[in-house]
């Protein structure tokens, strides 16, 4: 079980260290590009996990932010900014 963990840690590593030699701006608009299919398996899940966690971090942080008055801002950046970017953005704009 620990080399399978290993093995994936390394591989994921490796995987996120030449994702930026692959970036590249093309603007086709053509909806089967590779793009559009890591935007759906790879960014919008990890948007939802951080929507997910910002939610979380919300709640914990409201015994701060409710004395304090500043509720609405910690709403807006923990919860409404990534909600727009990985929920309502079109696919493909970054």
């Amino acid at each position: 079980m620990k080399r399978t963990i290993t093995f994936f840690m390394i591989l994921f590593l490796a995987l996120s260290f030449s994702a930026p030699v692959l970036a590249k701006d093309d603007s086709s608009g053509d909806l089967s590009t590779p793009e559009v299919v890591g935007d759906l398996l790879w960014v919008r899940p990890l948007g939802f996990m951080q929507i997910a966690l910002g939610a979380t971090a919300f709640v914990i942080s409201l015994p701060v932010t409710l004395p304090l008055k500043k509720t609405e801002q910690a709403r807006e950046f923990l919860i409404t900014y990534p909600y727009h970017y990985f929920l309502k953005r079109p696919l493909r704009e970054m």
